[in-house]
């Protein structure tokens, strides 16, 4: 019974909040989109309030990616920590060894070392290598991208356990300013556990394997590899020639093509490579982008069943 009264409570706590929590989530929807449109320099003039339920359901599933992205890093983090204490463990148990041959069987103070000095200088050698791996990894990115995970993962498991550390304590015994310093240390923490690990990931990824992108706006979304593009024949002629494939009715398909945005305004914006000449004749590639109504695009969906 004491249970069920206090299931009753925490869902009226919810439904009394659920106002706030709508907002909330909507909002954090049209920033996430927002960042989306800035990431394909695109921005449609035509938003509208029925958009909002797209926003819900895209905070919804970023929330849900967002979630397993740091848990994943926290358990990688885990696991690392666990071996490097091991490591530690086992040199501790050799030293102790050594130790304990010294003193009754060999004669080794001529060979005595100070380990806390070596201890020391091989943690700034570590951070040396750590910096040169983050300057190497930002500006040369793919070789080293596993050494940035496990670095991040490390921070990202340490800033979770103390503010989980610090949230448990007690705040009766502390006075308020310490009170107040302890809830800037827990922002702090909080941002860096919220910002650093996604920030840092989305800066090295790359923009066609970047799970925020492919997985939390995959529903305004679409590519040859998933779907089949096709577009009323009356906008066939702001396509190449050797874009536009075989006709279904009214519908032609738009061949290597790519949907940008659907379903947010009127309009759908689908992205194809061409190829150019500069002012020496010589050819390069750019990407074009064709701006086309809602109601002028079709989409067969491939199967991913296998047999």
């Amino acid at each position: 019974m004491n249970f069920t009264l206090f299931l009753l409570q925490k869902i009226k706590l919810i439904v009394d909040h659920s106002g706030f929590i709508a907002k909330f989530i909507i909002g954090v929807g049209i920033c996430l989109i927002l960042l989306y449109f800035w990431h394909i320099d695109y921005f449609p003039t035509d938003l509208s309030l029925g958009d909002g339920l797209l926003f819900f359901l895209i905070t919804i599933k970023f929330l849900f990616i967002y979630t397993f992205f740091l848990g994943c890093h926290y358990a990688l983090g885990s696991v690392f920590i666990f071996l490097l204490r091991g490591v530690k463990y086992f040199f501790k148990v050799l030293f102790s060894l050594r130790e304990r041959l010294s003193k009754g069987l060999l004669d080794l103070i001529y060979w005595k070392l100070d380990f806390n000095k070596i201890s020391k200088n091989f943690i700034k050698f570590l951070l040396c290598i750590f910096g040169f791996a983050f300057v190497f990894g930002f500006y040369s990115g793919k070789s080293i991208n596993l050494l940035i995970m496990l670095f991040l993962s490390i921070l990202l498991k340490i800033f979770i356990d103390k503010f989980i550390e610090n949230l448990k304590t007690n705040n009766e015994k502390l006075t308020e300013e310490e009170n107040h310093d302890k809830n800037i240390r827990l922002s702090m923490m909080l941002l860096y556990i919220l910002l650093v690990p996604s920030s840092v990931y989305i800066f090295y990824a790359e923009k066609s394997k970047n799970i925020f992108i492919n997985m939390a706006l995959a529903s305004v979304r679409e590519d040859e590899k998933n779907s089949l593009i096709f577009i009323k024949a009356g906008f066939k002629d702001f396509f190449p020639k050797s874009k536009i494939g075989q006709k279904k009715g009214e519908f032609v398909e738009v061949e290597g093509a790519e949907i940008l945005l659907k379903g947010v305004g009127k309009n759908a914006l689908i992205q194809y490579t061409a190829k150019t000449k500069d002012k020496n004749g010589k050819e390069f590639k750019i990407k074009v982008k064709v701006e086309i109504p809602n109601e002028a695009l079709l989409i067969v969906r491939r199967s991913q069943h296998k047999d």
